[in-house]
This record gives structure tokens, C-alpha cells and sequence, in this order.
């Protein structure tokens, strides 16, 4: 009797040390990897663009008439005070001509009220009268002369004609650009957006160009302003200021570019796992993360948010860039050591490990 409950309790012994330490005896399984993939992924749009100086000067006639001469073209680069245009000045000279004739005759009768005065033989007055009429005619031929030097188009400043809006034989009013001129050494980049575009402006977290000039260069951009108004063809202007370094003899306005916009998408990335690495058990579901340092895999609960037809699943409660098991997953338990199979093909198709 005693014999036989001696060798009961060395059994027992044994089971337990067995149960004690599980992880010793357990098997080491062959595994599948797979790097969760986020969903959320920026995108880049392009737009058509033109470089643009960053400051411009529109140049007009202080007078109305017929341009009689044009000077410039577009692409010039002139010196201020250069002419740019010539207004045809026949009936400004007319008028001046008539009214220094006026001033003359106002003049000479002011002079001889003048010395009356100063003898004693007019009164204060008739003094009075003719010389506030000369000081009114005088300026009447001051602004007629100044008119007639008006048909002398000048530049304000310094630049290259970036547009002409007029040629000879043409009419224009008083204040109608008749040329635009790129001043200064900043040039900037502009493009037109659809309303689509415009309403998620905010999404767009990076710009940068290409210019033709500039082959595979791309210059970083920084958003300057926008229009608050669509254009006639139902577009709205944004304008870039260029940050990157450039040669400001090279690139000039007017010329072709290419601006690449990075888009994300400001709702949260979503993550995708192979449906193989996703396990039910026991009402629970989750994955197996592999840990490369440990070898080992450790288990999570997550929530499926969809099953997807190319064999992933949109998931919850993992981030992008995590390793998981992605087949043998019903044989593991949490902790266990796995061995991971090697992918045969180079193309490592799923981004297998």
C-alpha cells in the first residue's frame, strides 16, 4: 500500500513540473509574416502653372486718346523714366495753344490794373478782380501744359513689360493700362484651381514646381494668397511664392511650370491586414504580433471594420508598420516562439518578411 502511494505521488510530481513550465516543451512553429499597411496614404496632384513676378505695375495715360506711337514690347526690359508710348497731342496742343493766348490777354490787362493801382487811379476792387483772374488763368495753362506732356507715356519704374495691352491706333481713356510691368527680382507661381480643388485647400500640406528651364529641379513653394472670387471661366487663382534657391536670369515670368500639391486626407488612416492573420477565438478577435527581437508572438485584440475582396481586412486597434502572422495563426499561444518562413520570390508579394 505504502509502495503504491509513494509512485502516485512521484507521478504527480511529475505532471506538475510538466504544467509549471509549458513554454520549454512547446513547439516552435513555422510562420507566415505580414507589415500591417496603412490605408491613409498621401497623394500628389499636379496643376498646369506660369511664373509670375511678384511685383507688377500696371502703366497708363493720365489723359484719354488715340495712342499714336508704341514703343516697347513685350519682353523689353526698360529703365525708369524709358517712353513707352506717345499719344497722338494735336488737340492737347490746340488747347494749349488757346489758352496761353487767354492768359496772355488776362496778363497784360492785370498789369495795367496793376499800375493804376499803384498811381492811385483804380480802385481796390478792379486790383482785386484782375488779379485772381490771373492767378486762375495761370493755372488753367499750367494744367493744359501738363496735359500736352501727358501724351508722353514714361515708366514709373524700372522693369521688364510683362503685358501690353494696347497697340498704335488705338483709343484709351484716362487711368487704362496700357502696359504691365514685372518689377523687382521675386518671382512667383501662380495656377487656377476648380471649386473642388479650392475647398480643400487646407488638405494640401506641401507644394512644390518644376520649370521647364530648371529640368527635374523642384523648387519648394509656400501658399501666399488665394482669390476669394471665381474667374470668368469658374476658377479660382492661387498664388506660391518660390523658397528655394534659383537663378533669377534664368527663371523669369511667363514661363511654363508644373505644381505638384501633396494631398492627405485629414480623417484618421485606416489599416489593413491579410484576413488570414485575423483569428475569432473564443468571441474574441484579434492577431498575433511578431516581435523580431524576442522572436516570439504576442497576442491583440482588434475590431474588424471590413472584410476586403482582395483577401485584407480594414482593422482597428493596430498601426501601420506592425508585423503580425499572417498564416498558422489557429496553433499559437500568446508568448510562444515561431520561426519565420522566408518568401521564395524576391518580389516578396504582401510585403512578406
Amino acid at each position: 500500500m505504502k509502495k503504491e502511494i509513494y509512485i502516485y505521488g512521484f507521478c504527480m510530481l511529475l505532471l506538475a513540473g510538466c504544467v509549471g513550465k509549458p513554454s520549454e516543451n512547446r513547439e516552435i512553429r513555422k510562420v507566415n509574416i505580414a507589415k500591417a499597411v496603412s490605408t491613409g496614404e498621401a497623394d500628389t496632384v499636379s496643376f498646369v502653372a506660369t511664373t509670375k513676378s511678384a511685383e507688377e505695375v500696371n502703366v497708363s495715360f493720365r489723359i484719354g486718346g488715340p495712342i499714336l506711337k508704341m514703343m516697347v514690347k513685350e519682353g523689353d526690359y526698360v529703365a525708369k523714366g524709358a517712353l513707352i508710348a506717345v499719344m497722338d497731342s494735336r488737340d492737347y496742343q490746340l488747347q494749349l495753344s488757346a489758352t496761353q493766348a487767354e492768359y496772355d490777354q488776362i496778363k497784360a490787362d492785370a498789369d495795367r490794373v496793376t499800375a493804376m493801382y499803384n498811381e492811385g487811379t483804380t480802385t481796390a476792387q478792379n486790383y482785386d478782380r484782375a488779379r485772381y483772374g490771373l492767378q486762375q488763368i495761370t493755372q488753367k495753362l499750367n494744367n493744359h501744359r501738363n496735359q500736352l506732356a501727358d501724351t508722353r507715356l514714361t515708366a514709373p519704374v524700372a522693369g521688364y513689360v510683362k503685358d501690353k495691352f494696347h497697340e498704335a491706333g488705338e483709343t484709351v481713356g484716362a487711368g487704362m493700362p496700357v502696359v504691365a510691368l514685372s518689377t523687382g527680382d521675386r518671382v512667383e507661381v501662380e495656377i487656377n484651381v476648380s471649386a473642388r480643388d479650392y475647398a480643400r485647400i487646407s488638405q494640401f500640406v506641401s507644394f512644390c514646381c518644376g520649370i521647364d528651364v530648371l529640368g527635374n529641379k523642384k523648387l519648394p513653394l509656400e501658399l501666399v494668397r488665394t482669390s476669394a472670387m471665381a474667374n470668368a471661366t469658374q476658377l479660382y487663382t492661387l498664388r506660391f511664392a518660390i523658397k528655394g534657391s534659383y537663378d533669377r536670369r534664368v527663371v523669369t515670368p511667363g514661363m511654363s511650370a508644373v505644381v505638384y500639391a501633396t494631398l492627405v486626407d485629414k480623417g484618421s488612416p485606416e489599416v489593413c491586414v491579410p484576413s488570414s492573420a485575423v483569428l475569432d477565438k473564443e468571441g474574441k478577435i484579434g492577431v498575433f504580433l511578431y516581435s523580431p527581437e524576442s522572436k516570439t508572438v504576442s497576442r491583440r485584440e482588434i475590431s474588424v471594420k471590413t472584410m476586403n475582396s482582395d483577401g485584407t481586412a480594414t482593422v482597428e486597434g493596430l498601426s501601420a508598420g506592425e508585423l503580425v502572422v499572417s498564416a498558422g495563426v489557429r496553433h499559437l499561444v500568446d508568448g510562444q516562439r515561431v520561426d519565420v518562413v522566408k518568401p521564395s520570390s524576391e518580389s516578396n508579394v504582401g510585403d512578406l518578411l
